[in-house]
């Protein structure tokens, strides 16, 4: 009996915090999107309806992949790819049904947000993000 008590009562908090939820992660995901654009990212979806905490997009010419172990050294966890494909290295179905060419699709990377993080976070995850284009366009234009 406790076990139902407890579970209505996480059911009941869940729903209350959904609006602050989406309030709040929704801010930090148009914030990260102005920052991404300035950045010269392509947006997946911006347009379309779709879950406030979640961003995907693209650098023409940078690989998805180099670009996550890179933030991933630096402290920030993201993803290649659509979450429904996140285990393939094939571009993501959703973005090529999408008209994206497959190689801006290799390279999308998905970045997500809970009330847990800030704004503060987003503005370091751009800086680095700057930092890390650019190190790695360097490194492309050196082995080329």
């Amino acid at each position: 009996m406790a076990a139902i008590v407890g579970f209505g009562l996480a059911c009941e908090l869940a729903v209350n915090n959904l609006a602050t939820f989406a309030q709040h992660t929704q801010r930090l995901r148009d914030l990260c999107e102005t920052g991404l654009v300035k950045l010269g990212a392509t947006l997946f979806g911006q347009q379309e309806k779709r879950i406030p905490n979640t961003s995907f997009f693209a650098f023409e010419n940078m690989d998805g992949e180099t670009l996550v172990m890179a933030l991933d050294r630096k402290g920030f966890a993201v993803a290649s790819g659509s979450a429904c494909s996140s285990d393939s290295s094939e571009p993501s179905h959703v973005l090529l049904a999408m008209g994206i060419e497959p190689d801006v699709a290799r390279g999308a990377i998905r970045v997500s947000f809970g009330l847990s993080n800030t704004i503060e976070q987003v503005r370091l995850f751009l800086t680095v993000l700057e930092q890390e284009l650019a190190r790695l366009r360097n490194l492309t234009a050196i082995l080329a």
